[in-house]
């Protein structure tokens, strides 16, 4: 298992230092081919779970009872995780972590908050990366939550991506058409709009899901490669 190298205790630690060597350095090289742009990092943040629970898969809808799922739209999400020449990256471990239908994670940090813990809802999962860099995941949309007196924090999902060779990265992605992206310091802190763009997703309806009413949101994750800034594309 990817994961079995890295204790849980230091992956956002790694994270943090890991970003720094994956994104944002000039090449000094000769000029390279058109590469796309990488997906932008964004901080893990404070709820990445400290341990992992036993009942989690890439289907965050149901927690140990498949009687009773949990509260909240249904969405879809699915994408590819590949480099910055295209090339898919397989075997990768996808994780995600988000707050439930109240805004409410699922974690120690907020055992005082006023917002109802859904006990269907363990608001992490984690899948591996096929051939072709493909994942998917099943879950619900998340709430807006306080962040502070002063600052909402719009509906988001966080990802890490631990890959074979040790590397590890976080983003978060975003909704298209939700108001407080507008005034959301993390997602406003991102250098460009072309930036930003790369991490809201459009969701839509999808007549393929067994719910017909669930939507689904393509998230593609350009990994950055060391070294490099891609020519515009």
């Amino acid at each position: 298992m990817i994961a079995s190298k890295f204790s849980r205790r230091n992956i956002l630690k790694s994270i943090s230092i890991t970003a720094a060597s994956v994104i944002g350095v000039s090449a000094t090289g000769p000029t390279m081919a058109v590469l796309l742009e990488a997906t932008p990092f964004q901080p893990a943040g404070p709820f990445y779970h400290p341990y992992e629970p036993l009942s989690v898969d890439n289907d965050l809808l149901y927690n140990l009872d498949p009687q009773s799922r949990a509260n909240g739209e249904i969405i879809y999400i699915r994408g590819r995780l590949i480099d910055q020449t295209g090339k898919p990256i397989k075997d990768a471990r996808i994780e995600i972590w988000q707050a439930n239908a109240y805004g409410r994670y699922n974690h120690p940090l907020q055992k005082n908050s006023k917002r109802p813990i859904d006990p269907n809802f363990l608001g992490f999962g984690h899948t591996l990366t096929g051939p072709g860099g493909h994942y998917r995941f099943r879950s619900i949309k998340p709430a807006p939550y306080p962040d502070s007196s002063k600052w909402i924090r719009p509906p988001h999902i966080h990802f890490a991506v631990i890959t074979k060779d040790g590397t590890l990265w976080s983003t978060q992605m975003y909704f298209e058409g939700e108001e407080l992206n507008k005034h959301d310091l993390l997602l406003n802190n991102l250098p460009s709009k072309a930036a930003r763009e790369r991490v809201i997703v459009n969701f839509h309806s999808n007549e393929n899901a067994p719910n017909k009413n669930a939507k689904l949101g393509e998230f593609d994750i350009v990994l950055g490669m060391p070294g490099v800034t891609p020519n515009k594309v």
